[in-house]
């Protein structure tokens, strides 16, 4: 099990549009049921996002966040206004990244203590920052997920259950590029 962070180029909050955040969240929710991974946790911030999950046997954190950073630029960037894409034009291009930074922070939790805190630092991340009172009350989280029953320490998130608040962004999914 891993807790991740990745961050937009030079902290441009690109994710801070509703609709961009939803495609966020569904493209996310996508990629772990694609690649076959395991998510428990995830808040998509204007600028970033956190998630916790665990990656398949047969793959790599990296080959995951790839993946995931990957897909989600392709997505987002199509939907994501002129003005917020014009704010990347000083960093777009460095080490060829156009949307994230490159790389991301990881750490390996090993321990039901540290898998606990990182859930509960995610699911915080929208309250500490101001955006809502309770936890729950931030759309773009897991935490209404665990609240409702769709978390299981088995199988982590119902990942199907999950998208239904982001469905009006299915539309936003096909990568006819994509790579398996």
């Amino acid at each position: 099990m891993i807790f991740a962070t990745t961050t937009c180029l030079d902290f441009v909050h690109a994710l801070a549009p509703g609709p961009c955040r939803d495609l966020m969240a569904l493209s996310l929710l996508d990629d772990f049921k694609r690649y076959e991974a395991i998510l428990s946790a995830f808040v998509v911030m204007p600028h970033h996002i956190h998630f916790v999950g665990r990656i398949p046997v047969t793959s790599t954190s990296n080959a995951l966040l790839d993946r995931i950073k990957s897909n989600s630029a392709r997505r987002v960037l199509r939907i994501l206004p002129s003005r917020i894409v014009a704010r990347f034009d000083q960093q777009r291009g460095l080490n060829r990244k156009q949307f994230w930074m490159a790389g991301y922070r990881s750490i390996v939790l090993a321990s039901r203590s540290m898998f606990s805190q990182k859930v509960n630092y995610t699911h915080r991340n929208p309250v500490d920052a101001g955006y809502v009172d309770t936890r729950v009350d931030y759309k773009w989280s897991s935490a209404a997920f665990w609240t409702g029953g769709l978390w299981t320490p088995e199988h982590g998130l119902d990942l199907d259950r999950c998208r239904e608040p982001f469905a009006h962004m299915e539309q936003f999914l096909d990568l006819s590029t994509d790579w398996e």
